[in-house]
């Protein structure tokens, strides 16, 4: 990623400015996630599938997500500035960690750490496009390694590592509703090259929901004995 990415078309930037008015007010929405991720090696290929879902309520400063991978399925959760990661088989349990009070609250959750990349990106214009069978406003950007670094959600990524001098190249695309500025759906696709191995991951979210009543409930037990740096195994 030496090159550097063409100059930021007004538009895009503009459409990025309102996307970021409009999710300012939103107390609660809900999203799901996908991500694929194709690795090779020479001969090998792996592909794996990783999907997901959660709620957020800004207003109470909670947010829960499930995300499944293989056949496993763990659960993570936000309550105020503490992170809860549940952990694999067969260690179980939950890893914690504090979320950082240096920035807005909001911005530990899904759809506003996307609207924080674009904005750190250089992004453009792509004018309307249909989302299933729905008319968006399409904004691409070239986010950089440290962009990338800084915002992703490990939580949500499977712990997916990420080394900043082996990312060759990212792309990100958001969809945002024509009417109401808000994000619909949002892309973030990687490629990465390490020991001659090559990796492509692409985590696509999608937001619904915007207002709608969100009640979070925190399982008492994260807090039993909770592995404080991390879950056992984890890279």
């Amino acid at each position: 990623m030496s090159d550097s990415p063409p100059p930021s078309d007004e538009r895009a930037v503009a459409a990025v400015e309102e996307a970021n008015r409009s999710i300012a007010p939103v107390e609660a929405y809900r999203f799901k996630m996908d991500m694929q991720v194709t690795a090779s090696d020479g001969d090998q290929s792996r592909t794996l599938s990783v999907d997901g879902s959660g709620a957020v309520n800004v207003s109470a400063k909670r947010m829960q997500a499930t995300t499944r991978m293989q056949d496993q399925t763990v659960k993570s959760y936000v309550d105020g500035y503490r992170a809860y990661q549940g952990c694999q088989d067969p260690w179980g349990g939950y890893a914690v960690e504090n979320v950082s009070r240096s920035e807005p609250w909001a911005t530990a959750t899904p759809l506003h750490r996307q609207v924080l990349l674009f904005e750190r990106s250089n992004v453009y214009w792509r004018g309307n496009k249909t989302l299933e069978g729905n008319r968006t406003i399409l904004v691409t950007a070239s986010p950089s390694a440290d962009t990338i670094e800084s915002l992703i959600d490990r939580r949500q990524a499977g712990d997916m590592d990420l080394n900043r001098g082996s990312l060759e190249n990212a792309t990100a695309r958001l969809w945002l509703d024509p009417d109401t500025n808000r994000p619909v759906q949002s892309e973030l696709t990687i490629e990465i090259s390490q020991r001659g191995a090559t990796a492509t991951a692409t985590i696509t979210v999608q937001y619904s929901e915007y207002g709608e009543p969100t009640a979070i409930s925190i399982p008492p037990d994260v807090d039993d004995d909770p592995y404080k740096l991390g879950c056992p195994g984890a890279s």
